[in-house]
């Protein structure tokens, strides 16, 4: 008998497999339903991909309709949340380098308004005494300014191994990349990000 962890997410697999075919029947209801499941995984990437939450909700919307567009090719060699993720990814890069070409009028604060560093609005709770709160939420958007500072190329393996959670050989699926290169380049990241990080040290002690 599997442990139940992996019942769990065997079912999740089938499941999804189950509304991928019907939404390639043609049952919107059915993508209504993949898209409540995994929208707020794909807003986390997409915020800690691009830093602000205007650009999330864009990068978002762009993704799902990417997918809806794609989902035909959808084959089931991987499950559906690694081939989400691998258009996610995507997306993303497209969407930076498209970003990049644009002249961005709005300042670093207005981007940053309403926003939850690092986390998500509504990722997370806010418990504990506010002085732990706000130095928390300082030090949380200094690790998202890093991430910002980071290549793409960089940037995308490790939010997808450290934050959201995949694993080296998922990652390397997604990317179209060797798994040793997809080490290489976290290990290259998280000694950038420290390097970054450095000069803040004293909000983690």
């Amino acid at each position: 008998m599997p442990p139940m962890n992996e019942a769990i997410e065997v079912s999740s697999q089938e499941e999804d497999g189950l509304l991928v075919k019907r939404v390639t029947a043609g049952d919107q209801g059915a993508f209504e339903e993949l898209y409540s499941r995994y929208r707020h995984k794909v807003f986390s990437l997409s915020y800690r991909m691009t830093g602000n939450t205007s650009d999330a909700e864009d990068l978002c919307q762009e993704i799902f309709v990417q997918v809806l567009r794609k989902i035909g090719s959808f084959e089931g060699r991987s499950s559906f949340s690694t081939w989400l993720y691998r258009v996610a990814t995507n997306r993303s890069r497209d969407f930076l380098r498209k970003k990049k070409r644009t002249p961005n009028l709005v300042s670093h604060d207005d981007q940053m308004v309403d926003s939850d560093p690092v986390d998500p609005p509504g990722d997370r709770e806010n418990t504990g005494e506010p002085e732990t709160r706000a130095l928390s939420s300082e030090a949380q958007a200094m690790v998202q300014d890093a991430l910002l500072e980071l290549p793409v190329n960089l940037r995308t393996p490790l939010v997808l191994h450290e934050l959201e959670g995949f694993q080296y050989q998922e990652i390397a699926r997604m990317l179209h990349l060797p798994v040793g290169t997809v080490k290489s380049r976290i290990f290259r990241a998280r000694i950038k990000l420290a390097e970054i990080l450095e000069p803040h040290k004293e909000h983690w002690r």
